[in-house]
């Protein structure tokens, strides 16, 4: 895990990212993002932010608890979203890190929210910014930790009917401190070890890629795959995002 003045402010700029890359384009499909436009991807992010809000501020203890909220108009999107974003930050800023809140992992401290919105908005911002133009830049170290925070906060939630990988996977990252093998010995047991072991199979590219391929952001053919690719396709296809 990173610095917490670290989060934050690749946060600023994820915000700052998505807002860029909304202004006047809010009907714009968004490619990483089937049947996405960008008012949809910036209120998706508006209600993201909101709900870590009401989780850490008034200890929401479970998303069907969340205060519901009516769709704004696109006239007033972007407002809303920079005002709930700014929210956000002032939240995470001065919760101490060690306040106990809910997450669907179990009880964590404050910290895993400021992880989860850092790295939940830097992916929504790569969305943004690359249905406008050229693909974005993501700083490999919080791309790493990226890689990390999903495998521990979404392998556990996975698709309905999708078959288990079927062996281990060992994914490498190329061009920052950044290694992992998973392997799930008996159904649902999910085993995560930082550290360098020969899997099933092997995923390595740098880290910006290989977190863009666990979202299924970008194909696995971005990244090299050594060994069974149906174990690494099956790994890829079966979390529920």
């Amino acid at each position: 895990m990173l610095e917490r003045n670290d989060y934050l402010a690749t946060l600023r700029e994820s915000v700052a990212t998505i807002r860029s890359a909304a202004d006047g384009n809010l009907a714009r499909p968004v490619p990483s993002c089937p049947n996405w436009t960008m008012s949809q991807l910036v209120w998706h992010c508006t209600r993201v932010h909101d709900a870590i809000v009401q989780i850490v501020v008034d200890k929401v203890q479970g998303f069907d608890k969340l205060r519901p909220h009516k769709r704004v108009d696109d006239d007033v999107l972007l407002e809303t979203f920079t005002r709930g974003a700014d929210r956000l930050l002032d939240v995470l800023t001065t919760t101490p890190a060690d306040t106990e809140i809910w997450s669907w992992v179990g009880p964590a401290p404050a910290m895993w929210a400021v992880r989860r919105m850092t790295q939940e908005t830097m992916v929504h911002a790569w969305d943004a910014a690359s249905a406008i133009g050229p693909v974005p830049h993501m700083p490999a170290e919080m791309a790493s930790d990226g890689i990390d925070e999903f495998l521990h906060n979404f392998l556990r939630l996975q698709r309905e009917a999708m078959p288990a990988p079927g062996g281990s996977v060992h994914i490498h990252c190329t061009d920052v401190n950044g290694e992992w093998l998973i392997d799930e010995p008996e159904q649902g047991n999910v085993v995560i070890t930082r550290e360098h072991a020969k899997g099933t199979c092997a995923m390595r590219g740098t880290a910006s890629q290989l977190l863009l391929v666990l979202w299924r952001r970008q194909s696995l053919s971005t990244v090299e795959v050594i060994g069974a690719s149906d174990v690494a396709l099956r790994f890829v296809e079966r979390t529920a995002l």
